[in-house]
């Protein structure tokens, strides 16, 4: 939109006679003011009624400068991290596109903060794509999962799945000793990456490392999230967050049982795996076969760091 000249419904105000001749009781263009009968490429303003032209002469830039600023155009975009919009008067803009990472505010590009607020990101929330949580079910965002994990200063958040991605299966070799026995919960992904380099046989660290969605890096949960979800309170916060959502709630895939497994070696023999029964609401982290599959409550239900 390059503004370079007024026509009808503007301001008589620019053209010297008209100001005292728009007291006059008359509809005479010349009265009036407007003494030609067209401009130089049509650069002047028309009277209202008539073929009669007020050119804008010597002054037409000055005119056309104070029209653009009236009408806000007024920035030259030529700042830092600044290019101009796509609609200009006289060369000004009414605002400035910025560079990526840069937001136009007060006035000018400012750097805008990318991270996402997780203060509502509590445990039993439900997580979206976009990095926001909600206590609610959404339909415009694409759910991940619900944060069973909370986030601070010294660790992050974790999220699992709202339905276990597998069921009835082994957590890996039995009679073997992995040495992987950290239960920290910022261990998961590197348990997990150090079962899958062990082979196939490690079933469950395979299926969460294979899991995919919302361009995340899901893996088998560490010891510490289990046990941080093995606590009444939050136990209940993550089945309410879960039922909202409509998946499956912990504890409930097989007859009222689940047991979930972790990344965490216990033994030669035995990995740690957190066991709820919906029954009761019995639940406790606590040792299991690793060759536990067929016929048993044991599923995987990865889990992603934000």
């Amino acid at each position: 939109m390059n503004i370079k000249f007024l026509l009808l419904g503007t301001s008589l105000s620019f053209i010297p006679l008209t100001v005292n001749a728009q007291c006059v009781a008359t509809q005479d263009c010349t009265t009036l003011g407007y003494t030609e009968t067209s401009c130089n490429g049509g650069k002047g303003v028309k009277c209202p009624f008539g073929n009669k032209w007020a050119c804008l002469g010597a002054n037409e830039e000055e005119v056309r400068d104070k029209l653009c600023q009236e009408l806000g155009f007024t920035l030259t975009c030529s700042g830092e991290n600044q290019t101009g919009s796509n609609y200009s008067c006289n060369e000004k803009f009414n605002y400035c596109n910025c560079a990526d990472g840069y937001g136009w505010k007060n006035g000018k590009c400012e750097k805008v903060n990318t991270q996402p607020d997780y203060a509502t990101c509590q445990v039993g929330a439900l997580f979206y794509s976009d990095g926001s949580c909600s206590n609610n079910k959404l339909t415009n965002k694409e759910l991940l999962g619900v944060v069973v994990y909370e986030k601070n200063a010294n660790q992050n958040g974790w999220v699992m799945t709202i339905n276990p991605i597998a069921k009835e299966i082994a957590w890996g070799i039995y009679g073997t000793t992995t040495g992987i026995t950290d239960k920290a919960a910022s261990a998961s992904c590197n348990n997990t990456e150090k079962l899958v380099a062990l082979g196939s046989d490690y079933a469950a660290a395979y299926a969460a490392n294979n899991y995919k969605a919302g361009n995340k890096k899901w893996c088998l949960p560490a010891h510490d999230i289990l046990d941080n979800i093995d606590n009444t309170t939050n136990f209940t916060k993550i089945n309410n967050g879960i039922r909202v959502a409509g998946g499956t709630i912990l504890g409930d895939v097989s007859s009222g049982y689940e047991g979930i497994w972790s990344s965490t070696e216990y033994s030669r023999y035995i990995a740690w795996a957190f066991q709820a029964n919906t029954s009761n609401y019995f639940t406790m982290v606590h040792e299991f076969s690793k060759a536990s599959a067929a016929g048993t409550m044991l599923s995987v239900r990865p889990v992603f760091a934000f």
